[in-house]
């Protein structure tokens, strides 16, 4: 198995040496805190759980940034808000015909009236 061997060249040299299952949890961290990071705090490698040959990725205890639902319109704003558990089925096999199914369990949002509320 690549898993547990060290990576060399032709990766970076931050990633070099490091267990390829170690590289793909931070690129795959970084790939979701690119789509993810306008809506959620700090999203870290140490909640990200991967199921990678599956197609699962999980991340637990995700804090709701306030400023979330800012693009929507929304006559309420997010005051406090967490996810326990986000979930994404990822078909590796046929990436451009199927989609990638995100699931969520433990939704909880404190909303309060927004600005435009009179």
């Amino acid at each position: 198995s690549t898993w547990g061997r060290a990576l060399t060249w032709p990766f970076p040299p931050a990633l070099r040496g490091r267990p390829a299952a170690m590289v793909l949890e931070s690129v795959v961290a970084d790939l979701l805190n690119r789509f993810l990071g306008c809506y959620v705090e700090n999203l870290n490698k140490s909640q990200l759980k991967l199921g990678i040959w599956g197609g699962n990725v999980s991340l637990d205890n995700l804090l709701i940034k306030e400023n979330a639902l800012s693009e929507l319109d929304v006559p309420f704003r997010v005051k406090a808000g967490q996810i326990d558990k986000l979930t994404l089925k990822i078909p590796w096999k046929n990436l451009y015909g199927e989609a990638v199914v995100a699931s969520l369990e433990g939704l909880y949002l404190l909303v309060v009236p927004g600005a435009s509320i009179k």
